[in-house]
């Protein structure tokens, strides 16, 4: 695919932007406001780095007592991308604001590219909270999605979002009062930009996805001289098809890691579970329809994402279980998304 835009990133030292794990030890260090403690998965190799800062779905789901979320997480979609000193950040749901408290901490200027899948309110919430958006210096590029007129919306829906829910009557920051640089962009259905960076670059293609009003999923490809192709594909909030989705394969096509919408089990959907509300039609998937895509798709490792904020942390280790299980016959790594993890591909 060729790309019909470029953006480079400004000649800065590498040390003024991007997040900077630690490579020497796959535990995490957190503080209670800092969201829960998750596994690291490591995952071979050292280029494209992936880090879960939100994986829960439509809703922020605090672990109680009665309901423990502490393990997968409770904060809605955001996904950070580092390569070299590039930094691209995937929505901005409450998980969003943990981000912003890591960038704040390094207390140099932040430069980052953002790419929205869609505006619905748990992909969104996080951004009043975003401390770095506060302070005069830091840069940012906002990409959202152009949505047609059959997915539900005309034109640009993302600035308009994000200034309608810090509007007066709902917060009492305005968007246009955060001092950082905000530069807004649509991204068309199957359209890509590179990104560059110190030596390579990375490409984002865009792929719209069987949602509710719309949505984009993202294939990332991490291109460095002298390394292969790394391939890290977004693919939420999508609901499943009757048979594979075409647009979904491209999207995840040979990629090395995919995050993949497996809100509900098969009896939620169809409504056979207590309560019997069935879930056609609501935009969200199953992870038997991750694996069925994941398989055609000879994707390697499949990460279960968008937690119902029904399922606590036993619900979802269940799920995953039984995806892992059925992941080793089809030859793919199953893991549920957990709030903190880092993935290295």
């Amino acid at each position: 695919m060729l790309c019909a835009s470029t953006v480079k990133t400004p000649s800065k030292p590498s040390s003024s932007r991007g997040l900077h794990f630690d490579k020497s030890s796959y535990s995490l260090r957190s503080s209670p406001q800092d969201g829960p403690s998750a596994r690291i998965i490591p995952t071979q190799g050292t280029g494209l780095k992936i880090r879960l800062w939100g994986t829960r779905g439509s809703i922020p789901t605090p672990s109680t007592h009665s309901f423990v979320t502490a393990k997968y997480g409770g904060d809605t979609t955001c996904v950070s991308i580092e390569s070299e000193d590039t930094l691209l950040v995937i929505d901005g749901g409450s998980g969003l604001r943990l981000l912003g408290l890591e960038l704040a901490r390094r207390r140099t200027p932040v430069e980052a590219t953002f790419v929205f899948s869609h505006v619905h309110w748990d992909h969104i919430q996080g951004f009043p909270f975003f401390i770095p958006a506060f302070r005069k210096g830091n840069r940012f590029k906002l990409w959202g999605p152009r949505l047609t007129a059959d997915q539900g919306f005309v034109g640009s829906v993302l600035e308009k979002a994000l200034r309608g829910q810090q509007e007066d009557l709902n917060f009492p920051v305005q968007l246009k009062d955060m001092p950082a640089e905000m530069n807004f962009s649509d991204l068309e259905e199957n359209a890509c930009f590179e990104l560059k960076g110190k030596t390579g670059f990375l490409r984002v293609q865009s792929h719209r996805l069987n949602h509710p009003g719309g949505c984009f999923g993202y294939r990332i490809e991490e291109h460095l001289p002298g390394h292969p192709v790394r391939v890290f594909a977004f693919a939420t909030d999508t609901e499943h098809l009757n048979d594979l989705n075409p647009n979904v394969q491209k999207l995840i096509k040979d990629a090395d890691l995919i995050l993949y919408d497996a809100q509900y089990t098969d009896e939620e959907y169809e409504g056979r579970n207590e309560g019997g509300i069935p879930r056609h039609g609501w935009g969200h998937s199953t992870w038997g329809w991750g694996l069925k895509e994941g398989k055609a798709a000879g994707i390697k490792h499949l990460l279960l994402h968008h937690h119902d904020p029904l399922h606590d942390d036993s619900m979802v280790a269940s799920l995953e279980a039984a995806a892992q299980e059925a992941g080793a016959k089809l030859g793919i790594r199953v893991h549920a998304a957990a709030q903190g993890a880092e993935y290295v591909i």
